[in-house]
């Protein structure tokens, strides 16, 4: 059929305009005969409805993924420039976290020598840390802060992770390492913590006391099966669920809570306060979850209740719970100085594991 020959069917299209051809079809269908109109007619339904399903598929790929990148990201390519070009000029220390998920991993510190987006970002360390060529292709996460406005004693931290390019020795003091430069920085709070928000379903059981109702049931700290009631209990069969964790990292815990649920316990939540946490967590390189034992301090209270019907707490760990020997009590507690360092790795674990699900 040639070029022409392709426009025959335009006089059947138009056809379809006829007033009597609608009469016509129907003859036609209950008479059992098939006519070019029929044909047309099946044709153009099943095209319509083929084009339906496409359109309604294209739209869901184009806006039904979660393509938004976290709040905390800063992607655009000059402002990423901008922050790295600030603590190259203001020597800022970078602290380097060599293979955190390998118990025997080591952090140290380094500065910018030289940035380049096409070649990446080039950082001097002391020779005593043992980095060979052989590292290159292993992920490290970077952290450093900025003083942004000099009037003001404020930082803002940073974070990213990237892979190692080059490792060379520069002399006999000190040791000369290239990463790629990063697609996105993550701004973190006041902290020295990697945070995440972990999905949903990673967190299995979460219970909170206040400290006050544990001393009132006579309870041991060291002994979590004489705490009692909990104030707070996820249930994760409920949708929405009355608590969710939103974020947590080695240094601290946001949940958001549904007001009403605290019910008579309100008056406990008040910044300064002690609580008691079990946490829960999938582990999936593990052959089961794990769990953390936590004690708190409510730092920061946010969100309208009367606005939105929830409320977000936001804790610091002070000290962390690890088994002991001791006659009757489970738990030894050890002081969070430097955060809880079991959660800090489970949190590094899993934004390894998005880094690498989003291929960058």
């Amino acid at each position: 059929m040639g070029y022409f020959g392709a426009l025959d069917f335009l006089p059947a299209f138009w056809s379809l305009f006829d007033p009597g051809w609608w009469d016509r079809m129907r003859d036609s269908t209950t008479s059992g005969h098939v006519s070019p109109e029929a044909l047309i007619l099946t044709a153009g339904i099943f095209g319509l409805a083929f084009l339906a399903i496409a359109a309604g598929f294209l739209i869901k790929i184009r806006f039904g993924r979660d393509d938004a990148p976290p709040s905390t990201w800063i992607v655009r390519p000059g402002e990423i420039r901008a922050i790295l070009d600030t603590a190259m000029s203001q020597r800022s220390k970078v602290r380097v976290s060599f293979v955190r998920d390998d118990a025997g991993a080591r952090s140290t510190d380094a500065t910018i020598l030289c940035l380049d987006p096409a070649r990446g970002i080039e950082m001097e360390m002391t020779a005593l840390v043992r980095a060979t060529p052989g590292w290159a292709g292993k992920l490290v996460a970077c952290d450093f802060r900025l003083r942004l406005d000099p009037r003001k004693d404020y930082h803002s931290f940073y974070n990213f992770v990237s892979a190692i390019v080059a490792v060379r020795l520069a002399g006999d003091d000190f040791v000369h390492m290239t990463v790629a430069w990063p697609k996105h920085l993550e701004l973190e709070q006041k902290r020295g913590f990697l945070r995440i928000e972990p999905p949903r379903n990673f967190v299995l059981e979460l219970e909170v006391w206040h400290e006050n109702t544990v001393k009132a049931a006579r309870g041991r700290f060291g002994n979590p099966a004489t705490w009692g009631e909990p104030v707070l209990r996820l249930d994760p069969r409920l949708e929405p669920p009355l608590v969710e964790v939103r974020n947590l990292s080695g240094g601290g815990v946001r949940l958001e809570v549904l007001y009403d649920t605290l019910q008579g316990h309100k008056a406990l939540f008040e910044a300064g306060s002690r609580f008691l946490m079990r946490l829960v967590l999938a582990e999936p390189e593990a052959d089961q979850p794990m769990t953390f034992h936590l004690a708190l301090r409510l730092q920061n209270i946010y969100g309208d209740p009367g606005a939105v019907g929830k409320k977000g707490y936001g804790f610091r760990i002070v000290s962390f719970g690890v088994p002991t020997d001791t006659p009757g009590d489970v738990l030894s507690w050890k002081t969070a100085a430097s955060g809880a360092p079991d959660l800090d790795d489970w949190a590094f674990r899993r934004h390894l594991a998005l880094y690498r699900s989003r291929g960058e």
